[in-house]
């Protein structure tokens, strides 16, 4: 797992897992862990399973597929 921020390296870094009350129904089925690795240095969000930056208001998907 990445300890550091991909765009900034920063080391102010959040791991995020959706709660089951404000997620689509699409992502709530398989518990999945951690979803995602959120900055609070630069705002960056990355994917846990798709390692990519998520856009503004875009969910990493369960196993980083649905």
């Amino acid at each position: 797992m990445n300890k550091k921020c991909k765009k900034c390296g920063s080391k102010n870094i959040v791991m995020v897992e959706y709660g089951l009350l404000d997620i689509p129904d699409a992502y709530k089925y398989y518990y999945d862990g951690i979803s995602e690795i959120d900055c609070n240095d630069c705002g960056a969000r990355f994917g846990k399973w798709t390692n990519r930056e998520l856009k503004e208001g875009e969910l990493e998907p369960k196993y980083g597929k649905i």
